[in-house]
């Protein structure tokens, strides 16, 4: 025996069957049924056996033959030969096969040795026209445009340059193929007008990271995997120095995007900094991180920190940051800055879950900002003001 032909291959139908040509699709799909009586009724009975069969079901030809030997003529005394391909029974089912295949279905073979066994490809079948009003059709272009690369179909022109982002977000190119093959079923005019917009957005509104986190769309699915089951992590995790730090229980909960990068969100048990914690995704060593045993505490939530700081009129006027869980202005005053001119200034008072993220924020108001409160927090302000002014120093 050729050991090719014993190997296992899974594929899509093919050659051997393709010597049904479309005249034998015409008269099989003429065959539906104007009654329910007579050959008309009969071969759609059996197509949608067939069908709901394969729906369920893995089958080899004898499976096929067995199960719906009634509708494939196939009496006791009747010689194995009638089931093969080239017999009676055989070509019925090939045709049956190849009109399912037209009619939008796809059929997987897999060849073991001499044994061939049929299934039916899952999501596949005669496809739905969607009808979207416009509207509905503006957002479908819009979401399209937030995965995909903004250069795909754009001529480089030098007077409007566009930035050059390379594919990095790391569910872009899954999202983008369910909205093509949704897109594929619209109407002609608004399929036209779907790949009008797509090649030329009025919006180039890409949601993309600031660092390639295709490479790790394997730790993303290990962690959501975790998160389903609601057990424990342990992963080693690159500091800013780059040593890897061993974390070996941690409670996963979930994954967000900020700043441009992905961050898992946990609670760490053993290690000095105990507590709920930030892990960037492309920090985490993939071939390290391993689910374990040991189950979440499902019932622990994440305590926002609530904070006080100044900010110049001028900005909160022009509307206050929206990284915060929330915030209230408690009141407005004016004072005299350092050049004697007189400038109001706001007092918010916000929440938010992460004290570095606070910090960081603050410093991007520059002097337009001050922290008041809580003490700790305006004290690790000082600290970190004060290193950089030493920086100036030198």
């Amino acid at each position: 025996m050729n050991t090719e032909d014993s190997r296992l291959q899974s594929k899509k139908r093919a050659s051997p069957d393709r010597d049904i040509d479309d005249a034998d699709i015409s008269r099989i799909s003429s065959a539906l049924p104007t009654n329910n009586i007579g050959p008309r009724y009969e071969t759609t009975e059996r197509i949608f056996r067939l069908l709901h069969l394969l729906t369920a079901n893995d089958c080899s030809r004898d499976d096929i033959f067995e199960q719906l030997r009634d509708y494939y003529k196939i009496g006791e005394g009747d010689e194995p030969r009638v089931r093969a391909p080239s017999q009676r029974a055989g070509r019925m089912l090939r045709r049956d096969l190849q009109f399912l295949e037209k009619m939008g279905f796809q059929i997987n073979e897999t060849h073991t040795d001499n044994t061939t066994r049929y299934s039916l490809a899952k999501g596949t079948g005669p496809g739905s026209t969607f009808l979207f009003n416009q509207t509905e059709l503006d957002a479908l272009v819009l979401l399209h445009t937030l995965f995909a690369d903004p250069m795909k179909y754009t001529q480089i022109d030098a007077t409007h340059p566009l930035p050059v982002q390379p594919p990095r977000n790391p569910f872009a190119e899954d999202i983008l193929l369910l909205i093509e093959r949704l897109a594929a079923t619209l109407p002609p005019e608004q399929k036209k007008y779907f790949d009008r917009w797509v090649r030329k957005p009025f919006i180039y509104f890409n949601l993309d990271t600031v660092t390639d986190y295709l490479p790790h769309r394997t730790t993303i699915d290990v962690i959501v995997k975790a998160i389903s089951r609601r057990q424990q992590l342990r992963f080693e995790y690159a500091s800013l120095q780059r040593q890897k730090i061993p974390h070996e229980h941690v409670d996963p909960y979930y994954i967000v995007h900020q700043d441009g990068h992905l961050y898992l969100i946990g609670y760490d048990h053993g290690s000095k900094n105990e507590g709920l914690l930030e892990f960037r995704i492309d920090r985490i060593d993939g071939e390290s991180i391993k689910m374990q045993p040991n189950m979440v505490d499902v019932e622990r939530r994440r305590r926002p920190v609530e904070f006080s700081y100044w900010i110049d009129g001028s900005i909160a006027k022009s509307g206050l940051s929206q990284r915060w869980l929330a915030h209230t202005i408690e009141r407005e005053e004016a004072y005299i800055d350092e050049d004697g001119k007189q400038r109001r200034r706001v007092l918010v008072r916000a929440k938010a879950y992460n004290e570095w993220r606070i910090i960081q924020q603050l410093h991007k108001y520059g002097d337009k900002a001050e922290l008041v409160s809580p003490p700790e927090l305006r004290e690790k302000m000082r600290k970190e003001v004060e290193r950089m002014h030493n920086y100036y120093q030198k």
